[in-house]
């Protein structure tokens, strides 16, 4: 027992001293978080500086009445940058002045509204409006290409300026066979319209009005225009384009004639519909 007890005194004995403390573990430090430098965007490139032509040419387009607002000067450099721009060579588009003037204003983009016979005739009866008629004939002699020239006007990107004595643009007629008969040649075609609420019409005594505005604003342009694109078919008829269009109007009434042009598509409302001249000739009435 007492080897026991000695045995359990020196135990006692050493655990009645100071407590025994286990080693502290070392813990290595935690390597701060590194953060990637984000670098700042690049600024925005710089839009190219528009020259002044094509400043100019912006101020037209969509607006053709800014010419009236411009100086003489500006208005000049305007249609000399427009007498200079390109134009389609696939028969789309008319090798004329103004037929530049009415793409580069936007006019000749402008689209009709264009719709089935049924809904074209709900459509006219509830405006009151007159049936108008306007053909085209093939300038290869294909019937097929009469009828494109057709769809190019109702759905076509750009409008074909056709020459005449009230200037570039759609001419239409009241009569049907008359006018088949007159302008779609052999193998012509024919669509009818009416001139819709967006219609902008002049007649005679706006036209009168607005070529004396523009010379008295701008007599240097009026010139210009007068001297250098004049040399067509209709001489400085063809102008009444610019005269009428730049003083807000995108149509013509000739009261006397019994014809109108629209200068924008955007005036009519144009029937699906095409038929050829013999087709028209048969009925030999309007349809």
């Amino acid at each position: 027992m007492g080897g026991r007890g000695g045995s359990m005194g020196g135990s006692h004995g050493m655990g009645g001293g100071a407590a025994a403390v286990a080693p502290a573990v070392q813990v290595a430090p935690q390597a701060a978080p590194v953060v990637q430098a984000v670098a700042p965007p690049a600024p925005p490139k710089p839009k190219p500086k528009q020259t002044r032509e094509q400043q100019l040419l912006a101020q037209v387009k969509g607006n053709p009445a800014a010419l009236m607002q411009m100086s003489d000067r500006d208005a000049l450099d305007t249609v000399k940058a427009i007498a200079a721009q390109p134009i389609a060579t696939d028969g789309t588009q008319n090798d004329t002045f103004c037929q530049r003037w009415l793409n580069a204003t936007g006019l000749a983009n402008e689209m009709p509204e264009v719709l089935d016979d049924v809904a074209f005739g709900k459509a006219r009866r509830r405006a009151g409006a007159n049936k108008l008629y306007h053909s085209d004939a093939p300038y290869d002699g294909k019937a097929t290409t009469a009828v494109k020239t057709l769809q190019q006007l109702q759905t076509g990107k750009t409008a074909f300026a056709s020459f005449g004595t009230h200037g570039s643009g759609t001419y239409l007629d009241y009569d049907a066979v008359g006018n088949v008969t007159v302008y779609a040649g052999t193998h012509g075609s024919q669509v009818k319209m009416f001139l819709n609420s967006h219609a902008r019409i002049a007649k005679a005594a706006d036209l009168k009005q607005a070529r004396i505005n523009f010379e008295t604003k701008h007599p240097k342009t009026y010139q210009y225009l007068i001297s250098s694109h004049t040399t067509i078919q209709w001489g400085k008829s063809e102008l009444k384009t610019v005269w009428l269009t730049s003083s807000g109007y995108n149509a013509y009434d000739n009261g006397d004639w019994g014809y109108k042009v629209a200068y924008s598509r955007k005036a009519l409302t144009i029937c699906s519909t095409i038929k050829s001249r013999q087709q028209v000739e048969q009925k030999g009435t309007n349809w």
